[in-house]
């Protein structure tokens, strides 16, 4: 079972602990935790149905990248569809559902798609739907209307307000890790107006929880002996929950900050749109790491390796007990690493590759770790959460080899840089084969672009 641990927990105050709601039931969580965290936090695995065939869904990620838990905010007034569990902190008074299920999340009727899918292909509601024509407005209409989409829209006037504000600078740094944080000082050094945004409410990026050394110092003193010396120039301005959201040509860009989304009622404006002039933009967003593919891989308590990684170390979060590692590179190691420190059990890690990985599989097998090498996930066993894994030859034709019970697993796919903003504002991608990923390309930059 999911549950909060004794130990760790980087971004919470255990001082400060909260009371909110999810599906009218009463649960817990502290200062600095997600939403997301919380959950998991009270052992609620199952957050949402998928669109479609209503397949129970979990958390899969820790940040902006989520896709599954999509959760209904606020009542009337303050009601929200849709909003990330992921990136909502809690606070307290909270109110989340769940979405997109009948008559409950735990027993939804809507699941017996799930059953019926090879009859309901993609789009075979164009040719259903048509005949007969009597039929569409008082039958037909009504269904389709009440089952689309995940969240309600909203039917009250919102209660909040919002405004916009013009800035203008030299030089946008937009992502606050380490990258973003040393290109912010570094402009700043030459006395010119410099921005810097972060998306998150916390500054460091990955650093932080997989506890790199910068100049001789942890990342977490880097990070606020930096921040120290940005905040005391008077020509750099930083905002975190603030999103980097749209990039123009001629040095236009915007960005979004959620100014009191985690302290409703204190007065303020719920939002801000910063409408941003500036000669340079430097992008720092990072990269997002990617899932693997194999049956049942949707399963709640299948999760990035990553995001397990963060709900230990930043929120004292273990989403369970047994954990599976399964990747194709040397990163997740670091997650089965920081779950033996926790105090964890990781009875297996599976490795796609055949030779392995290099220091991080050694440190993982010194600790007494179980390691397969060239083999995958052949399915994911269980229903509203993991119960276990069949392991398979990655090479081979998904023969069940082994089945190993746990509770959740965790994949990794590799990592991709963020390159939105530089997509949408023409910049061009190249292929690099290396390192299995799509990176910008530096002989084909954004049309207008100055930095």
């Amino acid at each position: 079972m999911s549950t909060r641990l004794a130990s760790h927990g980087r971004l919470i105050n255990r001082a400060k602990a909260l009371s909110f709601t999810f599906n009218g039931k009463v649960m817990s969580g502290f200062e600095g935790d997600t939403l997301a965290a919380s959950l998991l936090a009270n052992d609620q695995m199952l957050m949402g149905r998928s669109f479609k065939y209503h397949r129970p869904r979990g958390v899969l990620a820790s940040g902006g990248e989520e896709p599954n838990a999509l959760i209904n905010l606020g009542v009337e007034s303050g009601f929200e569809p849709n909003a990330r569990a992921t990136t909502t902190e809690t606070f307290s008074g909270l109110t989340a559902a769940s979405q997109n299920h009948f008559p409950s999340l735990e027993f939804d009727v809507g699941a017996i798609n799930s059953k019926l899918s090879r009859f309901l292909p993609a789009g075979f509601y164009y040719k259903m739907f048509i005949h007969p024509r009597s039929f569409w407005k008082h039958i037909y209409e009504p269904i389709i209307r009440h089952s689309a989409g995940l969240g309600k829209a909203p039917k009250a006037r919102d209660q909040d307000s919002y405004e916009h504000y013009y800035h203008h600078c030299e030089v946008m740094v937009v992502g606050g890790g380490i990258a973003g944080l040393q290109a912010a000082r570094s402009a700043a050094a030459t006395g010119v107006r410099v921005l810097l945004v972060e998306q998150t409410a916390h500054w460091g990026g990955r650093a932080p929880v997989d506890g790199v050394t910068i100049d001789g110092l942890a990342a977490e003193d880097w990070v606020a002996q930096t921040l120290a010396e940005l905040a005391a120039c008077d020509n750099v301005v930083i905002r975190n929950r603030t999103q980097g959201s749209g990039v123009y040509d001629h040095g236009y860009a915007l960005a979004y900050e959620r100014i009191a989304d985690h302290t409703p009622g204190d007065g303020r404006p719920r939002h801000r749109l910063w409408r941003v002039r500036c000669k340079q933009i430097v992008t720092a967003t990072g990269a997002i790491e990617r899932p693997l593919s194999f049956a049942g891989n949707d399963i709640p308590g299948v999760m990035l390796a990553s995001a397990v990684r963060d709900y230990v170390v930043n929120f004292a979060v273990s989403p369970g007990d047994r954990t599976v590692v399964v990747t194709n590179n040397d990163d997740a190691y670091r997650t089965a690493l920081c779950l033996l420190e926790a105090g964890l059990e990781v009875p297996l890690i599976v490795d796609a590759r055949p030779e392995g990985g290099g220091a991080l599989m050694e440190a993982v097998q010194a600790a007494g770790i179980r390691v397969a090498l060239g083999r995958g996930i052949a399915k994911v066993k269980g229903g509203k959460r993991v119960t276990g894994v069949q392991i398979c030859a990655q090479a081979g034709e998904g023969s069940v080899l082994e089945e190993v019970a746990c509770d959740v697993v965790a994949m990794s796919g590799g990592w991709s840089p963020v390159v939105h903003l530089w997509s949408h504002c023409g910049g061009k991608l190249i292929w690099d084969a290396d390192q299995a990923m799509f990176r910008p390309d530096p002989d084909q930059p954004p049309l207008g672009a100055d930095g």
